[in-house]
Protein backbone atom coordinates (compact mmCIF):
# COMPACT_ATOMS: atom_id res chain seq x y z
CA UNK A 1 0.00 0.00 0.00
CA UNK A 2 1.46 3.46 -1.06
CA UNK A 3 1.49 5.79 1.66
CA UNK A 4 0.39 9.52 1.05
CA UNK A 5 0.37 12.61 3.16
CA UNK A 6 -1.93 15.32 3.28
CA UNK A 7 0.19 18.55 2.31
CA UNK A 8 -0.50 22.38 1.54
CA UNK A 9 1.69 24.92 0.25
CA UNK A 10 1.62 28.25 2.29
CA UNK A 11 3.00 31.62 1.67
CA UNK A 12 4.27 33.94 4.66
CA UNK A 13 4.24 37.64 4.63
CA UNK A 14 7.36 40.20 5.02
CA UNK A 15 8.74 40.01 8.19
CA UNK A 16 8.38 43.59 8.57
CA UNK A 17 4.60 42.76 8.26
CA UNK A 18 4.11 39.90 10.46
CA UNK A 19 3.71 41.78 14.12
CA UNK A 20 1.07 43.98 12.80
CA UNK A 21 -1.00 41.26 11.43
CA UNK A 22 -0.31 38.82 14.63
CA UNK A 23 -1.72 41.81 16.47
CA UNK A 24 -4.88 42.07 14.03
CA UNK A 25 -5.43 38.46 14.23
CA UNK A 26 -4.38 37.55 18.10
CA UNK A 27 -7.78 40.27 18.52
CA UNK A 28 -9.51 38.34 15.95
CA UNK A 29 -9.00 35.17 17.56
CA UNK A 30 -9.91 36.47 20.96
CA UNK A 31 -13.13 37.56 19.58
CA UNK A 32 -14.02 34.73 18.02
CA UNK A 33 -12.63 32.27 19.96
CA UNK A 34 -10.37 30.31 17.21
CA UNK A 35 -7.59 28.32 17.30
CA UNK A 36 -3.65 29.74 17.04
CA UNK A 37 -1.46 28.98 14.42
CA UNK A 38 0.95 30.06 12.14
CA UNK A 39 0.20 33.31 10.20
CA UNK A 40 0.34 32.27 6.76
CA UNK A 41 -2.11 32.37 2.87
CA UNK A 42 -3.03 29.15 1.87
CA UNK A 43 -1.47 28.84 -2.05
CA UNK A 44 -2.81 25.26 -2.28
CA UNK A 45 -5.28 23.50 -0.06
CA UNK A 46 -5.01 20.05 1.83
CA UNK A 47 -4.10 17.85 -1.10
CA UNK A 48 -3.17 14.15 -0.44
CA UNK A 49 0.65 12.76 -2.02
CA UNK A 50 3.29 10.68 -1.96
CA UNK A 51 6.18 12.33 -0.32
CA UNK A 52 8.05 12.38 -3.18
CA UNK A 53 5.41 13.35 -5.19
CA UNK A 54 4.75 16.43 -3.26
CA UNK A 55 8.65 17.10 -2.94
CA UNK A 56 8.92 17.09 -6.95
CA UNK A 57 4.98 19.09 -7.44
CA UNK A 58 6.20 21.74 -4.85
CA UNK A 59 10.20 22.20 -6.65
CA UNK A 60 8.26 22.38 -9.70
CA UNK A 61 5.61 24.92 -8.78
CA UNK A 62 8.61 27.11 -7.27
CA UNK A 63 10.30 27.13 -10.34
CA UNK A 64 9.69 30.59 -12.14
CA UNK A 65 7.23 31.92 -8.89
CA UNK A 66 8.31 35.02 -7.36
CA UNK A 67 7.07 37.01 -4.25
CA UNK A 68 3.61 38.75 -4.84
CA UNK A 69 1.89 41.72 -3.17
CA UNK A 70 -1.32 40.81 -1.48
CA UNK A 71 -4.02 43.03 0.49
CA UNK A 72 -6.74 42.50 2.79
CA UNK A 73 -9.99 43.20 1.13
CA UNK A 74 -12.04 42.20 4.23
CA UNK A 75 -12.66 39.87 7.22
CA UNK A 76 -14.92 36.49 6.37
CA UNK A 77 -16.42 33.94 7.74
CA UNK A 78 -16.73 29.99 6.69
CA UNK A 79 -17.94 26.92 8.33
CA UNK A 80 -14.60 24.92 8.03
CA UNK A 81 -12.81 25.19 11.29
CA UNK A 82 -9.65 26.77 10.69
CA UNK A 83 -11.43 29.28 8.38
CA UNK A 84 -14.40 30.39 11.22
CA UNK A 85 -13.17 33.86 10.50
CA UNK A 86 -10.29 34.86 8.05
CA UNK A 87 -8.88 37.63 5.79
CA UNK A 88 -10.23 37.65 2.32
CA UNK A 89 -7.47 38.84 0.20
CA UNK A 90 -7.80 41.42 -2.89
CA UNK A 91 -7.85 39.19 -5.95
CA UNK A 92 -5.54 41.00 -7.64
CA UNK A 93 -3.89 39.35 -11.06
CA UNK A 94 -0.44 38.50 -8.83
CA UNK A 95 -2.50 37.02 -6.42
CA UNK A 96 -5.23 34.60 -8.61
CA UNK A 97 -1.99 33.65 -10.52
CA UNK A 98 0.54 32.72 -7.99
CA UNK A 99 -2.39 30.48 -6.22
CA UNK A 100 -3.43 28.90 -10.10
CA UNK A 101 0.12 28.25 -11.10
CA UNK A 102 0.77 26.43 -7.86
CA UNK A 103 -2.57 24.61 -8.26
CA UNK A 104 -2.10 23.71 -11.65
CA UNK A 105 1.19 21.91 -10.55
CA UNK A 106 -0.23 19.71 -7.80
CA UNK A 107 -3.31 18.68 -9.45
CA UNK A 108 -5.43 21.13 -7.08
CA UNK A 109 -9.28 22.26 -7.97
CA UNK A 110 -9.60 24.99 -5.75
CA UNK A 111 -13.13 24.48 -4.61
CA UNK A 112 -13.91 28.06 -3.37
CA UNK A 113 -11.99 30.41 -5.80
CA UNK A 114 -11.04 32.65 -2.74
CA UNK A 115 -7.69 33.39 -1.25
CA UNK A 116 -7.85 33.75 2.38
CA UNK A 117 -4.89 34.56 5.01
CA UNK A 118 -5.45 31.89 8.05
CA UNK A 119 -6.05 32.87 11.43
Amino acid sequence: MVKKNVYSVWAFPQEVLTPRLKKLMEGLRSEFGEPQFELHVTVVGAISLMEDEAYDRFNKACENLKAYSATVEKVATGTFFYQCVYLLLHPTPEVVDASAHCCTHFGYQNSTGNLHSSL
